[in-house]
């Protein structure tokens, strides 16, 4: 079974590809929208 958390590249290792880089931060930012959108729609409910 491969490591969960891989370490950082080995020097003469090719880069992953860009679109793969790319997809992991939309992927990431859609999630951190999300979560931070769930706690201000909470938020307000708490006040109204």
């Amino acid at each position: 079974m491969p490591p969960i958390i891989e370490g950082p590249p080995e020097p003469g290792e090719a880069p992953r590809p860009l679109g793969k880089r790319l997809l992991w931060f939309v992927a990431l930012w859609c999630g951190s929208l999300a979560a931070v959108a769930a706690v201000a729609y909470a938020l307000r409910a708490l006040i109204l």
